[in-house]
C-alpha cells in the first residue's frame, strides 16, 4: 500500500479533495496495487474565526488482488507421465492459477488425455496440440499464450512439490524487487522414487560458476512476465540447453533481482526416455556453445565428461558409428568451444587415453582410461553381421606384492566361473560367442574383491584409487 500524503496550504483551506492529492506509491504490476488517501475537511468557528484541524479518516485497504499465475508445460509423448505433472500444478492451492500445454502433436494418447482432465479442471487448462521445431519453440508458444504476471515452467514428466505455487507467490510479493525465483528440487526416477538432490547453489554465486554446469533446477523456476518480455523468447536455435541459456541472460542483466527459497520446489524426473537421456552429445555441444557464448570459452570438463558418457555405453549406444569416427565427429564439433590452449591439452590426452587404444570396431572393454580396473569390468561386443568366435582380453595384476586373485566371471546366460590368479603374473580371459549369422550383441563382467592402492606402497604417488589388474589387450577371433 503506497504512503499516505497529506500537505498543508497556506489559505484558508486546510484539507485537500481526494482528486487534488499526489499519487500514492504502488507496487509494481506483479504485485497487488493498492492505494489509499483521506482527504481532509475544514469546519470554521464563526464567531472565533478560529481553524480547527480536522480528524484525519482511517484508510481502508482495497482487498488484496494476488498476481495470477501462468504455468508453461510442453510436452511430446509423455502420457505416462502427463497427467501427473497437471495434476501437481492445477491441485495446488492456489486459485488465480492456469495452465498452458504446448504439445507437439503426440500420438500416445496425449490429447485425448487433455481433452478428459480439461473436463475437470475447465479454462484452468488450456492446450494446443501443433508441430513445431522443438521443446524451446513449445515454450515459446505456451508463453504467448499466457495471462499471468507471474510464469512458472514445468516439464511434462516432472512434478511441482506441495504447496510450490504458494511459495512462490508469497515471495514475489514480499519482495517486488525480484524478476526472478528459483528453489531447491530432487531428482526421482520413473517410478516417482527419490535418487537424488539436485546441487542448487544461491544467486549470490558467481556468474563463472555456470562454467561448470547449471545450479538451477528448471522446474523450480519462476519469472515475472515483465521481465521475461525483456529478455526475450528462448533461444530456438538451442536444442536442449535452452534453460540454461535462459538463465544466464537473467544472470547478466537482472544479477541482483534473483532471489531463491531453500526448500523443495519440484522434482525433476530421471527416465530412459527424457531429453538429456537421449541426445546426451547435443547436450554436451548446447552446454558448451551455451557456456562459450556467455563467458567466453567453456573449459575442457565439458568435453572429457562426454567421452567418458561415449566410453560407457560404446557399442550400445544409439550411435551405430566405431568410437573413434564419433569422437572424430565431437573434436571438430567442439573446436569452436574451447581455448587454443585447452584443445592441446585434449590432443594430448586423447592420445595416451588406452581406452581409445583397446576400442575396435563394436568391442569395447570399461576400464578407465590408463586401462586401469577396480573391481569389475564389463566387456560388450556388437555385431551386424557374422559374429567372431570368441573375444580374448589379455590382462596383468601388477600389484607391489605376490599374491593370489580370485575372479569371478559371468556370461550372458547368467553363467558363473571363479578362478584364481597368480599375481603378478599376466592373465588371458577368453569369452565364447555363439556361431550366428544375425545382428547381436553379448556382455561379460568380470569382478573381483581384491586389489591395492598406489598411495598405500609408494610415498611418492597420490594415487588413491584401489586398483585390481590392468587390461593390455581386447581382441576378436574370427
Amino acid at each position: 500500500m503506497g504512503d499516505m500524503v497529506s500537505k498543508k496550504k497556506t489559505d484558508s483551506t486546510v484539507g485537500l479533495a481526494q482528486s487534488d492529492l499526489p499519487a500514492s506509491g504502488t507496487q509494481r504490476k506483479a504485485v497487488s496495487k493498492s492505494a489509499t488517501s483521506s482527504a481532509r475537511q475544514t469546519k470554521s468557528n464563526a464567531s472565533s474565526k478560529t481553524l480547527k484541524a480536522p480528524v484525519p479518516s482511517v484508510p481502508q485497504d482495497e482487498p488484496q488482488v494476488l498476481p495470477f499465475v501462468s504455468v508453461v508445460m510442453p510436452s511430446l509423448n509423455q502420457a505416462p507421465f502427463l497427467e501427473a505433472a497437471i495434476r501437481s500444478v492445477l491441485e495446488q492451492p492456489y486459485d488465480r492459477l492456469e495452465l498452458v500445454v504446448a504439445d507437439g502433436q503426440s500420438t500416445d494418447g496425449t490429447v485425448e488425455l487433455l481433452v478428459h482432465l480439461q473436463r475437470e479442471f475447465g479454462n484452468r487448462l488450456r492446450w494446443v496440440s501443433q508441430q513445431d521445431s522443438g521443446p524451446a519453440q513449445a515454450i515459446n508458444t505456451a508463453i504467448s499464450l499466457a495471462q499471468g504476471e507471474i510464469i512458472g515452467w514445468l516439464n511434462s514428466d516432472d512434478l511441482y512439490a506441495e504447496g510450490a505455487v504458494v511459495n512462490a507467490v508469497e515471495h514475489f510479493v514480499k519482495n517486488p524487487w525480484v524478476e526472478m525465483l528459483y528453489g531447491l528440487a530432487e531428482h526421482i526416477d520413473a517410478s516417482g522414487h527419490v535418487l537424488n538432490t539436485y546441487p542448487s547453489l544461491p544467486p549470490s554465486t558467481p556468474i563463472e560458476k555456470f562454467s561448470d554446469g547449471s545450479f538451477i533446477c528448471q522446474p523450480t523456476v519462476f519469472l515475472r512476465r515483465e521481465a521475461l518480455d525483456i529478455i526475450g523468447p528462448l533461444d530456438e536455435s538451442i536444442k536442449t540447453a535452452f534453460d540454461f541459456d535462459l538463465w544466464l541472460r537473467f544472470f547478466k542483466r537482472f544479477p541482483r533481482q534473483i532471489s531463491w527459497l531453500q526448500r523443495i520446489q519440484a522434482y525433476s524426473r530421471l527416465h530412459a526416455a527424457c531429453l538429456t537421456q537421449k541426445q546426451r552429445r547435443l547436450v554436451a555441444l548446447d552446454g558448451m556453445k551455451v557456456v562459450a557464448k556467455h563467458l567466453t570459452v567453456a573449459p575442457q570438463h565439458w568435453f572429457w565428461t562426454h567421452v567418458d558418457e561415449m566410453c560407457e555405453t560404446y557399442p550400445f549406444g544409439p550411435d551405430q558409428e566405431p568410437l573413434l569416427k564419433q569422437l572424430q565427429s565431437f573434436i571438430l564439433e567442439s573446436k569452436g568451444f574451447l581455448s587454443a590452449e585447452d584443445l592441446k591439452l585434449v590432443g594430448l590426452q586423447l592420445r595416451t587415453d588406452t581406452r581409445l587404444n583397446l576400442v575396435k570396431p563394436g568391442l569395447m572393454a570399461t576400464v578407465q582410461p590408463d586401462a586401469w580396473v577396480s573391481h569389475e569390468v564389463a566387456v560388450k561386443y556388437r555385431w551386424t553381421d557374422k559374429a567372431a568366435s570368441a573375444v580374448l582380453l589379455r590382462c596383468v595384476a601388477s600389484w607391489p606384492e605376490a599374491g593370489t586373485m580370485t575372479l569371478r566371471v559371468r556370461s550372458p546366460h547368467g553363467e558363473e566361473q571363479v578362478s584364481e590368479i597368480e599375481v603378478p603374473e599376466e592373465f588371458v580371459l577368453r569369452f565364447e560367442v555363439p556361431a550366428t549369422d544375425l545382428p547381436g550383441l553379448m556382455m561379460w563382467t568380470v569382478q573381483t574383491d581384491q586389489g591395492f592402492v598406489p598411495a598405500k606402497h609408494d610415498a611418492g604417488s597420490t594415487d588413491d584409487r584401489e586398483l585390481s589388474f590392468k587390461v593390455l589387450e581386447l581382441k576378436l577371433l574370427s
